[in-house]
């Protein structure tokens, strides 16, 4: 059959031409695109070993299909041969014979390694501004959320005894084992049931083995394979000690009580960090942290209407990272694929900050959002329900009565700037307020404030945010949790496929496309309806 009657019967053959449409806008308009980038792909094999033996055009549409609907490599390949679809959309001829699914694997290495993640991204929006599909809105939203790493749950002995596994089955192909026993014999097989049941006893004597007989393999190391000391195992295998051991005054190795959040978890992917989301910290998570900044249209869809909105940016981050100083690298993304630099900028509180506020103001853009609330500890009256006037040293208690004295206090260290103010003891004695406002369990006589040098700057942005009209404004924003059902439930986003932050960002890039190709088909295909 002709390539020519492929085409035909791939878009006459099915009812709903939206199950087709992004394989037809992937073969006519991204494609083409990476064609012309093709110098960017080419780049990352060397020019006279590196030779590429599959098209790395093809191995680029491949992924980005695979993203799409969420089939491993084997499948992949599988589909590239069976499904039509896949066939059309790439470009293949009759005769084509398929590549071993591990090229794939090859594939995603050196993009990593070349950090070539990105150029998927910026070429489906290359397209959609080819096409005049992306409206400069002005204004687009951000938000986080958390990716669960591709590795198992360990504790902190299983995660040392496996570092040392791993370094100990890396020594040993430098020398003979036997040099490295009696470690060997204790880490050399991985035996999942050999603690299951042990007790708390059992288990703090094996840790504190684990910890003597890791500072005993480095040091073996140091003396007689320095050259070892950097190879990634054995410099792996250090880092997990300085995290869970310490060295006493008497030399022995003590186990350190408590770990940072930037720990190894599990050696299979030291990448991998553990942190908390929401305001308890209860609900914590192993694995990464994804930024997502997409255009923020100003209609609003009516029923059934697919969305216009463009996913412009995804930056993937160490699970620690914090939402408040992220605006700054997704911008950044934002920016690289020739958009325009947004009026508007909608996000959580997360992000803003008296700071953050500032800055949108001298860069000439608005920053959208709420502002965190002060702490209303055990019930008591907060900072935002005081009336401050910095300028004039004078701050009214939701009483209605004026403090009595105010503090200048700027600690020089952290270069932050406070002002303290009080009232008078007596009259916070008579004050019908006062179980509200002076807390029993400290027996405080009097109330006291103290704020920020930005608190009126703040207070205004939360007053602000309270009016019916930025409510409404505010709407905007929240579209953005529906990208993050949507990429978690039709691309699985939520959990990564891949070990290791430069893979998982590769992942990330590749789903944020296959998404914009979808949504692009779709919203095509309602307006042609609409037309019809």
């Amino acid at each position: 059959m002709s390539s020519m009657n492929i085409t035909l019967s791939f878009q006459e053959g099915f009812d709903d031409f939206r199950a087709v449409k992004p394989f037809t806008l992937l073969r006519d308009k991204v494609l083409p695109v990476l064609e012309e980038r093709r110098a960017d792909l080419d780049a990352m094999y060397n020019s006279v070993m590196g030779r590429p033996e599959v098209d790395p055009v093809l191995l680029t549409g491949v992924t980005i299909l695979q993203m799409m609907q969420g089939a491993s490599d084997r499948v992949a390949v599988e589909l590239c041969c069976y499904d039509v679809r896949w066939r059309v959309a790439l470009g293949l001829p009759s005769d084509w014979e398929p590549f071993h699914p591990t090229t794939l694997v090859y594939f995603r290495q050196r993009m990593a390694e070349h950090e070539c993640s990105r150029l998927v991204m910026d070429a489906g929006i290359e397209a959609m501004t080819r096409d005049d599909y992306i409206k400069k809105s002005g204004a687009v939203r951000i938000d986080s959320t958390h990716v669960f790493a591709a590795i198992s749950a360990m504790s902190r002995l299983a995660c040392v005894r496996e570092t040392i596994r791993f370094a100990l089955n890396f020594l040993t192909k430098l020398t003979n084992v036997d040099d490295w026993e009696p470690w060997y014999s204790r880490y050399g097989e991985r035996n999942p049931k050999e603690l299951r049941k042990a007790s708390k006893e059992t288990l703090k004597a094996t840790m504190a083995q684990a910890g003597k007989d890791a500072f005993d393999v480095l040091n073996k190391v140091t003396e007689q394979i320095k050259v070892a000391s950097e190879a990634e195992p054995v410099a792996l295998l250090q880092r997990v000690f300085n995290e869970q051991f310490e060295i006493a005054d008497d030399g022995e190795v003590d186990q350190r009580k408590s770990t940072d959040s930037g720990a190894v978890k599990n050696p299979n992917d030291p990448d991998a960090h553990w942190s908390t989301k929401g305001a308890t910290g209860k609900e914590g998570w192993v694995g990464y942290k994804l930024q997502v900044c997409e255009t923020a249209p100003s209609e609003t869809c009516s029923k059934g209407e697919p969305t216009s909105a463009v996913i412009t940016s995804v930056v993937t981050q160490s699970a620690e990272t914090s939402d408040h100083g992220s605006l700054k690298p997704v911008l950044d993304e934002h920016l690289s694929n020739g958009q325009e630099a947004p009026v508007e900028i909608f996000a959580d509180a997360g992000y803003i900050s008296a700071g953050d506020l500032k800055q949108a103001a001298d860069n000439n853009y608005d920053l959208t959002g709420p502002v965190a609330g002060p702490p209303h500890r055990s019930g008591l009256y907060g900072a935002d329900l005081f009336s401050v006037d910095i300028p004039t040293r004078k701050a009214v208690c939701p009483a209605g009565i004026t403090s009595s004295s105010c503090s200048r206090i700027h600690e020089g260290g952290r270069d932050k700037t406070v002002y303290y103010f009080e009232w008078p003891e007596d009259v916070c004695a008579a004050c019908k307020l006062k179980d509200k406002c002076l807390s029993k369990k400290k027996k405080r006589k009097r109330r006291s404030l103290e704020v920020g040098a930005d608190h009126m700057f703040i207070q205004e942005r939360r007053i602000l945010c309270k009016t019916p009209e930025y409510i409404e404004l505010m709407k905007r924003r929240n579209a953005v949790e529906g990208t993050h059902s949507e990429l978690k439930r039709g691309y699985g986003i939520r959990r990564g496929r891949y070990k290791g932050l430069a893979k998982t960002a590769i992942q990330h890039q590749f789903t944020a496309a296959a998404c914009n190709l979808r949504r692009w088909a779709a919203r095509l295909c309602w307006l042609a309806n609409k037309t019809a």
